[in-house]
């Protein structure tokens, strides 16, 4: 981050004291990671509100009362079966639970989240104010040569810009895509929904597919439901245009595309990224690609003979 902002920051500092540029950068860092997170969890709390509300609803008033469809009359038939009833209640128990402790640990992690928080930020200050230095006695305690070190240094921020790139572009591209299908297939507020896969896709475990896979499921409900079978076919091209043109972009274009703008092998970053995700968690999408990527580097220009 200190990286990409330094451009900027050796503007500012023109202008005012580089204490001053690095603080505002910081401050300017912060907030864009707070107030999208903010957004994002106040709207999804409202959604899932709506969605508990409608479907307390049609439990209250029996499942499948007002339905005539096909699908229906075999549920109805299945569910008398004490069995397959069972079945459902410990499904919905295990779901319940998982919602719960999920919550929970999202909640214990709150102090640890915002320690790191804190860090990343003064880490940022300080590498934005004395990072030019560092560098300088970096290449000094190594004793690198010069134009080595310096060829490592442009590859490393090309590193830098392809893994950020191919991160926000994929994202975006994702969102835009969710949302013309919600616009396609007839999901009430495409564009709120494309912002948050866009959100989303910037999280590790989470994805587009929280969003996408749902919405799929409450259109073929929908059309059971209401005994429409253009609406069950909407919900299942929903699921299979998202699973092509939404969900394939994480797998197979990221790499590619951060591969291309690095100039490193896709492969490197694709292993980089699911096993960054292993050995680091969440941060790991960034940090693995980051760390394979320049060691393959740093063999090409110190171990390989030129």
């Amino acid at each position: 981050m200190a990286y990409l902002l330094f451009p900027l920051h050796q503007k500012l500092e023109k202008k005012i004291s580089p204490t001053w540029s690095s603080l505002i950068l910081s401050l300017v860092v912060l907030l864009l990671i707070i107030l999208p997170g903010f957004f994002f969890i106040k709207s999804l709390i409202q959604e899932t509100y709506v969605i508990f509300i409608l479907v307390k609803q049609k439990l209250a008033m029996g499942l499948f009362s007002n339905c005539q469809h096909s699908i229906c009359e075999s549920m109805k038939t299945a569910i008398q079966n004490p069995e397959f009833s069972y079945q459902i209640q410990e499904g919905v128990k295990s779901i319940t639970n998982w919602v719960i402790s999920a919550s929970s640990g999202v909640l214990a992690s709150l102090p640890r989240m915002i320690i790191n928080l804190i860090v990343f930020l003064f880490t940022l200050f300080y590498f934005l104010k004395e990072g030019e230095n560092l560098l300088k006695k970096i290449r000094k305690y190594l004793r690198l040569q010069k134009k080595r070190y310096a060829n490592t240094l442009e590859r490393l921020g090309g590193i830098i810009h392809g893994i950020t790139f191919g991160y926000f572009v994929v994202a975006l591209v994702q969102g835009a895509l969710g949302a013309l299908g919600f616009f396609i297939f007839g999901i009430s507020s495409p564009l709120f929904w494309g912002v948050i896969m866009t959100l989303l896709a910037l999280i590790p475990y989470l994805g587009t597919g929280f969003v996408w896979v749902p919405a799929s499921a409450i259109l073929i409900l929908e059309g059971i439901f209401n005994n429409s079978n253009s609406s069950i076919v909407k919900g299942i091209l929903l699921f299979v245009y998202c699973l092509i043109f939404v969900a394939t972009l994480d797998n197979f274009i990221r790499p590619k595309l951060m591969g291309n703008i690095a100039k490193i092998h896709p492969l490197i970053m694709l292993v980089g990224i699911f096993g960054g995700l292993y050995f680091f968690g969440v941060l790991g999408v960034i940090i693995g690609p980051l760390i394979l990527a320049f060691t393959s580097i740093v063999i090409e220009n110190y171990l390989v003979k030129k």
